[in-house]
């Protein structure tokens, strides 16, 4: 809430959804907002992030949204390096940023992945997820009526379907900045991944049917990637039969990705000893300067990296040149 309330771009409101919490979410929000007049709060009974994020945009009265999560933090200048990208681009849909992985206090992990998407992602996005989290994307309030919001019956991958419908109709844009910290707290590691599989499971079949234009052998590269990114999951949980059983689906939808990783996993293995980890120390997220990543050199290159990173580049040129002519096309 004190990220939200101390960015650089102060015409905001916040507006705090509590969502049926059972901790202090809700009293704590209600002894801040005396302190902000841009701030209030909705209580309202448990319905999900969906319906939480729909709760809000209801009585929002911005031209943009933007989501924050509950656990995320905003840099001071986030929202103004967004809402500038977006008054100079008035055709794109949705902003994002690039996000760095912090822990319970605060500190920076690791920067998260480099995406830089080309204005017309949809193919992509589908296969990659356009944001890596729900607290990065600034959305033109127009763009998410035209989508409807936020489907209630999804409990989670609903931000996915949200921004590749804004996607398949409008441009993204991309602000090359750290600008949010999604934090990963120790509960994380050992979060059941059932429900995400699940959730991954009823989004895809919306995803197939609410694109018909993209190509089935690209929503075969999608489900390919998310099982054998749920097999990993399972296998850091010492689940074996559940890892074994998705790895397998995946190699039926997307053999040439799997093969490429498990090339990769065993040579990196093989050479562990060898890749030493650069120590560096853990700093604020505040502290560092956006425009800098702080941790993508930890590791030594390996060259097993290198030909598992050329495959994936690859991958992202032949989807950006069909999704270069779908864009011609509608």
């Amino acid at each position: 809430m004190r990220s939200a309330a101390s960015g650089t771009y102060s015409n905001v409101e916040i507006i705090i959804v509590d969502d049926g919490s059972t901790d202090a979410t809700g009293s704590m929000a209600e002894q801040l907002a005396p302190e902000d007049p841009r701030i209030w709060v909705i209580r309202r009974e448990n319905g999900g992030p969906s319906a939480a994020f729909n709760s809000g945009v209801a009585v929002a009265s911005g031209d943009y949204i933007a989501r924050l999560d509950a656990d995320d933090l905003w840099h001071p200048a986030k929202l103004e390096a967004q809402v500038s990208f977006a008054v100079e681009h008035p055709d794109v849909g949705f902003v994002y940023t690039l996000v760095r992985y912090i822990d319970e206090s605060g500190r920076v992990l690791q920067d998260g992945p480099r995406q830089e998407f080309p204005s017309r992602a949809l193919c992509r996005g589908i296969c990659e997820s356009i944001v890596g989290g729900g607290s990065s994307a600034l959305m033109k309030r127009s763009a998410v009526e035209q989508a409807g919001g936020c489907d209630e019956s999804l409990r989670s991958w609903e931000d996915l379907l949200l921004q590749l419908t804004i996607s398949a109709r409008h441009r993204i844009g991309f602000v090359p900045q750290y600008l949010v910290g999604y934090r990963i707290r120790p509960a994380s590691l050992t979060r059941d991944i059932d429900p995400m599989v699940r959730g991954w499971r009823a989004v895809r079949a919306r995803l197939k049917d609410d694109f018909p234009e993209v190509p089935a052998f690209v929503h075969a590269w999608a489900h390919g990637v998310r099982c054998a990114t749920f097999a990993e999951g399972y296998a850091w949980r010492k689940q074996p039969l559940r890892s074994t059983a998705l790895l397998a689906e995946a190699v039926r939808y997307d053999p040439a990705y799997v093969s490429a990783l498990l090339r990769f996993r065993l040579a990196r293995r093989a050479a562990k000893r060898g890749m030493r980890a650069r120590r560096l120390p853990l700093v604020n997220f505040f502290d560092c300067h956006p425009a800098e990543p702080i941790t993508a050199d930890r590791f030594e290159p390996h060259p097993a990296h290198r030909r598992f990173a050329s495959f994936e580049e690859g991958r992202r040129q032949a989807l950006a040149e069909l999704d270069a002519r779908l864009a011609r096309e509608v």
